[in-house]
């Protein structure tokens, strides 16, 4: 399917209108991406895990790729899936390692793309107490703001050869922000304290 609309993309774009035509684009990727999903879901070598998440990550670049055509945009995703680097994230056959998102796109848009990560401080009632003082969510946690944009790279050329350790979550659901990443970052959106709902 996908095969025969690029053959015939010069006849379709005349007889369809721009949304029907990136519709059935992106079913085609859609439908695509399953498929090859679903494949190596089936997998049973230890490098299943890896090619899953990267083919997830292949999916997310592609759409977003898509939305870049057509104009600006602002989308949210966990950080891992949006940076410029390598994501990673430990399974239980061993750590996993994959292109995020990110960094698929930012490779073909190159200045076009920017990435703001997201930090928190604390989410008590799932015991994410407050940071350590030397981690990044520990720097942006001393400011008296409860909420702020910081530039990632500046705070990375003002820290200098210090660099903030890393914080470790108690809870499976929020990854704390990777210093390393610090000055590949073009900012950090810092939420001070996450209420419960």
């Amino acid at each position: 399917m996908v095969a025969l609309l690029d053959a015939q993309a010069p006849h379709l774009a005349t007889v369809t209108s721009r949304d029907d035509w990136d519709r059935a684009r992106l079913y085609g990727r859609t439908a695509t991406g399953l498929l090859r999903y679903h494949y190596w879901m089936a997998d049973t070598s230890p490098a299943r895990m890896t090619r899953l998440c990267a083919l997830r990550d292949l999916m997310m670049a592609h759409n977003l790729l898509a939305l870049a055509e057509r104009g600006p945009a602002l989308v949210h995703a966990h950080n891992s899936h949006l940076q410029r680097e390598k994501s990673t994230m430990q399974m239980w056959q061993g750590p996993v390692e994959w292109w995020s998102a990110g960094a698929l796109v930012s490779a073909r848009l190159g200045d076009g793309y920017a990435f703001v990560a997201t930090a928190l401080g604390t989410i008590r009632h799932q015991g994410v107490d407050t940071p350590p003082a030397d981690t990044v969510e520990g720097l942006l946690y001393a400011l008296p703001e409860d909420r702020c944009v910081i530039d990632a790279r500046r705070l990375a050329t003002a820290l200098g050869d210090t660099r903030p350790a890393p914080r470790v979550s108690p809870w499976f659901g929020y990854s704390p922000f990777d210093p390393a990443h610090l000055a590949d970052s073009d900012g950090i959106v810092f939420v001070k304290d996450v209420p419960q709902n």
